[in-house]
């Protein structure tokens, strides 16, 4: 009983503050912005929610009562299910939407905008409407929003820590600033992803690429409560804060771990290695698989990443070492780091630079020397060390100088698969994927891309596979002078680029798996990697 008062109490007062409120039998929903007789210019952004029993197929945009586009929906928003909390399923549902479009389409003056929610019966409701006044005469400042930290509460932050985010303006995004206590700490690294941004505001091109991203260094700041801002600035020199945050920061040397990432190899790769050959001689004992070979002919599997720490104010965080993880057990490390005369640079070695790291991590100790890179022999842990052919687990251990690690990319690490060159009388197929990358999102049709090459055998096929499924073989023979250049030896290493057009709208708006495999002429395959992506298309 009580609950249908407090209900009845709840709607009474919001009708009381917001008049424009929709109610149709289970249907509620609003338009947040913008105004009623606000004056609008540049991109004009409609934000509201809309709920029903019934699920939402989609909402969608009028002006003049012209229909323009879908909105982007199901976005969260914590204040609606706060508002009902004994509203029908409030918890599983996502009640927002976003959408946008350019003033200068329309001709200066008095205009209307028009939401209207379908719902899957076929019902549809409008979900209000907004008189709107355009002056294209007005330079709109920038607009956009910051998705970490989120709105949930105080955020705790150590170490390094992420804000991202998306940012627009008519008129081009020039720099994206961070601020703590309004003091700037660094500019974010801008131009990402975001195709839901892109489905939110078509009219806008840039959006599609419109995200940003900083990492920030937590021990340039005291412990404690701060508040935290990003500021956009537009190329007309134009400023907006598009959102702040209450931040905590707790920083000490046990929470301050090393951190990175492993680039090569991708996870599920096929790693071979020279297992007919004697077992090498080295002049240390007992003999350790961290010595490199002196054969020039054996394979060398190379690992590559980065790797960054940070320290309190009483060090400076610097890494320390790196080591190379098989199963658990170190095979490689960085105190070995020597040249070698067989692959002609450096191996087992911490200090490789790193460029497109110290672009995210400007203030960091290390950063524009934060890679490092191993040359594993894998024929010579089969043969002199006793790894069994077959599945093994690959991570990377990071140490800083206060003796603090942390493991990458992370404590499961990696899944790869060890074989022999004398097992199949044939080398492995090796290759990379370059799109799409690590948790990125895409929607449309979208380009795999990435290069294979067979050191004897030949490359005969790339099939694409996406969840395990087939989705058919990717266009090979494309020119890569980059392939070419670290495989010299290699025939056809300059014509080893593939690309393979894939429809995402056949996906479900989710996580997904791409898997690369490579048939050679021979009739071996072998997977060169797979890379989790994720989709996001307009309803």
């Amino acid at each position: 009983m009580w609950r249908w008062v407090t209900r009845g109490l709840s709607i009474g007062c919001l009708l009381a503050f917001f008049p424009s409120l929709v109610f149709a039998e289970d249907f509620i929903g609003r338009i947040d912005t913008p105004l009623e007789g606000e004056r609008v210019s540049g991109m004009v952004v409609i934000k509201g929610f809309a709920l029903d029993t019934v699920d939402i197929s989609r909402v969608d945009l009028y002006v003049d009562d012209q229909f323009q586009f879908p909105a982007n929906i199901n976005i969260p928003r914590i204040d609606v299910i706060q508002s009902y909390p004994d509203w029908a399923g409030i918890q599983t549902k996502q009640p927002g939407f976003q959408v946008g479009f350019t003033s200068n389409r329309f001709p200066n003056g008095a205009h209307t905008i028009a939401v209207r929610a379908v719902l899957q019966d076929g019902r549809a409701i409008e979900v209000g409407r907004r008189a709107v006044v355009i002056d294209n005469s007005v330079n709109q400042p920038p607009f956009g929003s910051i998705d970490i930290p989120d709105t949930s509460g105080t955020f705790n932050a150590s170490g390094s820590f992420p804000v991202t985010g998306w940012a627009n303006d008519v008129d081009g995004v020039a720099r994206i600033d961070v601020l703590a206590d309004n003091l700037v700490l660094q500019a974010a690294a801008y131009g990402d992803p975001r195709p839901d941004v892109g489905n939110a505001f078509p009219d806008l091109p840039a959006a599609q690429f419109s995200g940003f991203v900083a990492f920030i260094d937590s021990t340039r700041l005291t412990g404690g409560i701060h508040n935290l801002t990003v500021r956009v600035t537009d190329r007309l020199g134009l400023s907006r804060i598009i959102g702040q945050r209450t931040i905590q920061v707790f920083n000490t040397t046990a929470n301050l771990r090393p951190f990175g990432y492993l680039d090569e190899p991708l996870r599920d790769a096929t790693l071979y290695g020279t297992c007919n050959n004697p077992p090498e001689t080295c002049n240390v004992s007992p003999c350790r698989p961290t010595q490199v070979p002196a054969t020039p002919n054996r394979h060398l599997t190379p690992v590559r990443g980065w790797a960054l720490d940070l320290g309190t104010r009483s060090d400076t965080g610097r890494v320390a070492y790196v080591e190379l993880m098989i199963d658990g057990t170190r095979v490689l490390s960085t105190d070995d780091c020597q040249f070698s005369a067989a692959t002609g640079t450096y191996v087992n070695c911490y200090g490789i630079p790193r460029f497109d790291v110290s672009r995210y991590y400007p203030t960091y100790p290390d950063a524009p020397r934060a890679g490092y890179v191993f040359s594993l022999d894998v024929g010579r842990l089969i043969t002199d060390y006793h790894y069994p052919v077959g599945s093994h687990t690959m991570k990377i251990r990071v140490g800083d100088q206060e003796q603090t690690f942390g493991e990458i990319p992370g404590t499961s690490g990696i899944p790869v698969f060890f074989t022999c060159q004398s097992d199949q009388q044939d080398f492995a197929s090796l290759g990379y994927i370059d799109f799409p990358n690590k948790q990125d999102f895409v929607k449309g049709t979208v380009t795999f891309s990435g290069w294979a090459i067979d050191e004897n055998g030949g490359v005969s096929t790339v099939e694409i596979r996406v969840d395990g499924v087939l989705a058919g073989m990717a266009l090979y023979g494309l020119v890569r002078t980059d392939v070419a250049a670290a495989y010299p030896t290699v025939v056809n290493s300059l014509a080893s680029g593939w690309r393979f057009n894939f429809d995402t709208t056949q996906l479900s708006d989710s996580k997904h798996r791409l898997t690369v495999e490579v048939l050679d002429n021979r009739g071996h395959r072998n997977i060169i990697g797979s890379v989790d992506f994720y989709t996001d298309n307009p309803k």
